[in-house]
C-alpha cells in the first residue's frame, strides 16, 4: 500500500528563522557561485568537513566550470576555517583549461563523505565533461579519494565502477560503505531514459579500498533521476528515487537484508513537491530537504523545503527554510552533528545553495533540533 500524508506531532526549532539561514559561503562579491557539490562529514567529535563548489557564472551561474573547495570546523560548526581548495577536484578542472583547443576539459564536484570505523574519510564524486556544455552533462565513471588524517592529505582518487553515472548517495552502515549509483551518462538528460538506466548499490567491506556490486533496485527509472537513502528504525534500507512526471510523490524500495534484495516499489507523497531529495535521521526523526515543485495557487517551484516524517514514509506538508529569490539552488545535504559524543545533544546540520542573482548562489546553512 502507498504512503500517505500524516502530519508529524513533534516539533522542529530551526536555530535561525526559517527564510534566513546562515551565511557560510559568500560567493557574491566575486560573482562566482556553486549549486552542486555539498559533501558533508564529523570526521571526529565536533570536527566536521562542509564542501562546496566554487563555480563561474557560465549559464547564468547555473554552471558545472569550476572546483570544489572545503571549510573545517572543530567546535561543533560554530565558527569555521578560511576556504580550503581541494587539490584533485582544482588540478582536474586546471589541466583541461590550461591545454589546447583540443584538449577535453572536465569537472568534479563532491557530493557525499563518508567516516569509517578506522576513521578514513571517504568522498565521492560526480565528473562531468565540461568541454562544450557548461552544465552538468555527459558524466563519467564517479570518483571517491580518501584521507587517512583527518581531510589534511588526500589520496589519489579512485574509480568507483565500470559505469559511467552519477552517485546519489552514500552511507557507512555495519561495517560497510553503501553506494548509490544511478548508471546513466546524461548523454540525452539527466532522467532515466534507456533500459541500460538502473540504479545500483555498490559496496565496500575495507573503507574504500575495493567496491563490489550488490544489487540493482527494481526501480522503473523512465523519467526518473535524483535519489535518497536512509536508514529505518527496523534496521531496513530504504531508496527514494525522484518522479519527473509527479513530483508530489517519489519511488522508494526497502531492503531487510543491507541491500541484498529489495521490496517491490511503492509510492510517498509530498505536498509541495520535491526535487534532489536529501534523507536524514535525527534522534529518532525523519527529514528530508530538496527544491519545491510548482504546487497551490500562486507559487512558484524551487523553493528550499523542509519535510519532517515519524517512520521515514508518511511526510508532513513541508515547511519553506528559505524562498526563492532569483535562479536556480536549493541543491543541498545534511548530516548529524554530535553522534560522536554520548553526552552531547544531536543536531542537524543542513546546508544549501540559494541564488542571490540569476543562478549565482551564496551557500547557507541551518541548524535542526527535534523537541
Amino acid at each position: 500500500m502507498d504512503a500517505n500524508p500524516n502530519k508529524a506531532d513533534y516539533e522542529i526549532t530551526p536555530k535561525n528563522p526559517p527564510n534566513d539561514g546562515i551565511i557560510f559561503v559568500d560567493h557574491a562579491p566575486a560573482r562566482r557561485g556553486g549549486n552542486l557539490g555539498h559533501a558533508l562529514v564529523e570526521y571526529e567529535d565536533g570536527k566536521i568537513l562542509a564542501f562546496y563548489p566554487n563555480c563561474n557564472e557560465d549559464n547564468k551561474g547555473h554552471s558545472a566550470v569550476g572546483w570544489m573547495e572545503y571549510k573545517r570546523s572543530e567546535d561543533y560548526g560554530e565558527t569555521w576555517s578560511e576556504p580550503i581548495v581541494l587539490d584533485y577536484s582544482k588540478n582536474l578542472f586546471d589541466e583541461g583549461q590550461k591545454g589546447g583547443p583540443n584538449t577535453e576539459k572536465f569537472s568534479a564536484f563532491g557530493e557525499k563523505a563518508v567516516l569509517t570505523d578506522n576513521g578514513d574519510i571517504v568522498i565521492f564524486f560526480l565528473v562531468c565533461n565540461i568541454t562544450n556544455d557548461a552544465i552538468w552533462r555527459r558524466f563519467q565513471i564517479p570518483t571517491y579519494i580518501i584521507s587517512e588524517d583527518g581531510g589534511h592529505t588526500w589520496s589519489e582518487p579512485y574509480e568507483l565502477c565500470d559505469n559511467r553515472g552519477r552517485l546519489y548517495d552514500a552511507r557507512y552502515y555495519n561495517g560497510e560503505i553503501l553506494a548509490l549509483h544511478f548508471k546513466n551518462d546524461n548523454e540525452i538528460n539527466f532522467l532515466g531514459n534507456q533500459d541500460e538506466h538502473v540504479y545500483q548499490l555498490y559496496v565496500s567491506k575495507d573503507s574504500g579500498r575495493t567496491f563490489e556490486l550488490r544489487s540493482e533496485l527494481p526501480f522503473d527509472t523512465t523519467g526518473k533521476s535524483y535519489g535518497t537513502m536512509g536508514m529505518l528504525a527496523s534496521g531496513s534500507i530504504i531508496v527514494y528515487i525522484y518522479n519527473r512526471n509527479a513530483e508530489d510523490t517519489m519511488d522508494y524500495v526497502i531492503s531487510d537484508d543491507d541491500g541484498h534484495t529489495w521490496s517491490e516499489t511503492k509510492i510517498a507523497h509530498f505536498k509541495k513537491k520535491i526535487r534532489n531529495p536529501q534523507m536524514a535521521v535525527l534522534n529518532g526523526s525523519y527529514f528530508l530537504t530538496g527544491r519545491s515543485g510548482s504546487y497551490g495557487e500562486q507559487v512558484e517551484k524551487g523553493h528550499f523545503l523542509l519535510y519532517s516524517s515519524k517512520d521515514g514514509l508518511n511526510w508532513d506538508d513541508g515547511t519553506i527554510l528559505r524562498m526563492r529569490e532569483a535562479g536556480t539552488g536549493a541543491y543541498s545535504n545534511s548530516i548529524v552533528v554530535g553522534s560522536h559524543n554520548p553526552n552531547r545533544q544531536n543536531r542537524l546540520l543542513i546546508q544549501s545553495s540559494h541564488a542571490y542573482e540569476l543562478s549565482l548562489t551564496n551557500l547557507l546553512h541551518w541548524w535542526i533540533d527535534t523537541t
